[in-house]
């Protein structure tokens, strides 16, 4: 075979750079992109995260209690002694004067813990948002009292007084994390609802394959037009995206796992089908031409020549499309698919990228699993 000239190989070269060219210009490379250091640190921050997931937290806890102080007192009042809380309780004067430091004392908060002290004020003309003031911070002791000496600051006079607050938190021994948990289920969730799916589709693609096989529908006029007709189906509907599918029967029957099986199931039907009429169309004509001599119908045919030829085949690929089914639904969970795909998308937009990281490894793990157990499987049934 003689090679093209010199001027057309030059011709051929230089349309395919022109095309790369085009190509990059319509896709919009910039490689500078990579290099600008406040995208990159962002880059960076959210992949920490993504691969440190939340598995465990220390057990957090919140003791708050507030009570009102008027600054300066009322002509002729004398300050009482205030009482705030019904737990925990706040003790500290009715009124004070700017400049004075008064005692504020603090009962029944929990034992060895931080306690910070602020005053919190409310809207008004010099603060429109309002704001918090530290005044102090100190610690429990033993039985959950504390003691704190705290100045009035002359904002508090401009502002006629303000809430005192006394915040008590603390952080005590690891526990598993309540996204873990969450992620837990929702993967559950998800395994079912692949299963269910999976089980829907394969009741509905079997006998469908049969009529999308050529060596057993496509005999006769009317046989070859349901051959095509059922060919062209799932040729039409595998050309459409799940994730399509799942955005439908999320507005259909609303957000959740059903719209999840629902689309799942049209997406395994046409797959499974093609997948199956292909099996069908690889058997052995002998035991059909056999049977078909003997004056068998088309329905003894097909149990007795046909499906024992094709049950391991079609086990082999229910199993594999199960954990296809697994990882498609989590995607499909994106657009109101259930599952743990859309609690990931919402942790995503709520950028708590731990949660999510959480969500992104227990996917792994079990898409993982299921690789692993699906192939155990395929090879056991052959």
């Amino acid at each position: 075979m003689r090679r093209p000239r010199l001027w057309i190989r030059i011709a051929i070269g230089f349309l395919a750079l022109l095309i790369y060219a085009w190509s990059w210009r319509m896709v919009g490379v910039d490689l500078g992109k990579f290099v600008e250091p406040q995208a990159a640190q962002r880059a960076r921050e959210i992949f920490t995260a993504f691969i440190t997931p939340e598995i465990l937290v220390p057990e957090r806890g919140l003791q708050r209690v507030e009570g009102a102080l008027q600054v300066p007192c009322a002509a002729g009042s004398v300050p009482e002694e205030m009482t705030a809380g019904e737990g925990p309780r706040l003790f500290f004067p009715s009124c004070a004067a700017s400049g004075e430091r008064i005692r504020v004392r603090g009962e029944g908060f929990r034992p060895n813990s931080e306690v910070v002290v602020r005053w919190r004020f409310a809207p008004s003309p010099q603060l429109p948002l309002g704001g918090e003031l530290l005044a102090g911070r100190t610690r429990t002791d033993e039985v959950g009292n504390f003691s704190l000496e705290v100045e009035i600051r002359p904002l508090l006079a401009q502002e006629g007084g303000a809430w005192l607050q006394a915040e008590a938190r603390w952080e005590g021994r690891w526990q598993i994390s309540p996204a873990l948990i969450r992620t837990l289920e929702l993967m559950l969730q998800t395994i079912f609802l692949a299963l269910m799916a999976t089980t829907l589709a394969t009741l509905i693609a079997a006998p469908l394959s049969f009529l999308a096989a050529r060596n057993i529908t496509a005999r006769g006029p009317v046989g070859t037009a349901v051959y095509y007709l059922v060919r062209t189906m799932f040729n039409v509907v595998r050309s459409i995206e799940p994730l399509v599918v799942a955005a439908i029967f999320a507005t259909w029957v609303g957000f959740g796992p059903f719209a999840g099986v629902l689309a799942l199931t049209v997406a395994t039907v046409v797959n499974l089908g093609k997948l199956f009429s292909e099996v069908v169309e690889t058997i052995d004509p002998g035991p059909v031409e056999a049977l078909t001599a003997t004056g068998a119908n088309p329905l003894q045919v097909i149990r007795y020549a046909v499906i024992p030829q094709i049950t391991l085949p079609f086990l082999a690929f229910i199993i594999y499309h199960w954990d296809i089914n697994i990882r498609i639904s989590t995607v499909v969970g994106f657009v109101g698919g259930g599952g743990i795909g859309y609690q990931l998308k919402l942790w995503i937009d709520q950028t708590d990228y731990h949660r999510a990281g959480t969500a992104v490894w227990a996917i792994v793990a079990v898409v993982s699993a299921m690789d692993y157990i699906s192939a155990r499987l395929r090879e056991a049934i052959r």
